[in-house]
């Protein structure tokens, strides 16, 4: 594992040897960066610890949902002014709770940045990735966030790179996603309340796409992109976690659920439900304000691509080798 020096975090850096010889006894310390090769992506340390996961009524933007009498989403909006009309036999449900408390145990490692095309394209070299080499839809390879995966190709992602490494590498659960995406915060966004801001902290609809698109809801702001943005073009939350509003969405590992009543409580993937959709979180480069919110969700089938989704990837701490 190569320790990776940092400007922009104010990390603790420890040698490759006291990582590997101390990790079986303890976790090294919260904010450690570290690389297990150079073409791995570069992890964080988080520390463990409970947040209330969800979003709290009075949460402009939550989530709400339709759902008809075999249980499937009509119509969804995260814009309070949209009525969302509800037939007999239909159900109108916010997704985004009830709010409950999560409890991580033990720390664990993320990526400091969404998966890469360089990362994905190491990947594909290696023999691994099923040799998928993604569409980047005329933005660019290189440090852009890896787009038009889906939920399988993730997962071949993280296990060729397990593989490689001799480490458990995963998919972030929904819950971890939403405490590394907070931070320690409890407002809708990890830097503030309201939308104010965006362009200083996520990629996302604004004036660049309101010129393209003059029918979107976007940020009174401009950031200079107009689809994917390099990854750490925006300044980072408080564990320095890049990107995690906006960009891409982010595949997590947890089957759909339309309410977290009856999930998990410690920290792991929600892995009963309907499983042929997984949950996304973050949002992307085309969404609106109201939806680049910790707690907002997205249900995808798991064999869809799309240009506004990719996924951000998490470790284990403890030894595999």
């Amino acid at each position: 594992m190569t320790p990776v020096p940092r400007m922009a975090l104010a990390a603790t850096i420890i040698p490759t040897l006291a990582f590997s010889t101390s990790i079986a006894a303890q976790a090294p310390p919260p904010d450690t960066v570290f690389r297990d090769c150079l073409s791995c992506p570069e992890m964080v340390v988080v520390p463990a610890g409970t947040f209330i996961m969800g979003s709290p009524e009075s949460e402009a933007g939550r989530l709400r949902a339709v759902y008809d009498e075999d249980g499937t989403a009509i119509r969804w909006t995260t814009i309070d002014e949209v009525e969302l009309e509800v037939e007999p036999g239909q159900r109108l449900v916010v997704v985004e709770g009830p709010q409950r408390y999560v409890t991580f145990e033990s720390p664990f490692a993320v990526g400091v940045y969404e998966v890469t095309f360089d990362e994905w394209d190491a990947c594909a070299r290696a023999g691994g990735c099923g040799g998928v080499i993604p569409d980047h839809e005329g933005w660019g390879r290189g440090r852009r966030p890896v787009i038009n995966v889906n939920w399988d190709e993730a997962q071949a992602y993280v296990r060729w790179l397990s593989d490689e490494t001799g480490h458990e590498y995963r998919l972030l659960s929904e819950a971890e996603w939403e405490y590394v995406a907070r931070a320690g915060t409890e407002t809708a966004r990890y830097w503030v309340e309201s939308p104010s801001g965006q362009c200083r902290y996520a990629n996302g609809a604004d004036a660049v796409a309101l010129a393209s698109n003059p029918e979107w809801r976007t940020a009174a702001c401009s950031d200079g992109h107009l689809g994917t943005s390099p990854v750490g073009s925006y300044e980072p939350n408080a564990i320095g976690l890049y990107d995690v509003m906006g960009n891409v969405w982010d595949w997590t590992r947890d089957c759909w659920n339309e309410r977290y009543s009856g999930g998990p409580v410690d920290g792991s993937a929600w892995e009963s439900g309907d499983c042929s959709t997984r949950v996304q979180r973050g949002g992307g480069w085309a969404n609106e304000p109201e939806a680049l919110r910790s707690a907002n969700r997205s249900r995808v089938p798991v064999g869809e691509r799309y240009e506004t989704a990719g996924f951000r990837i998490a470790r284990n701490l403890a030894r595999v080798r």
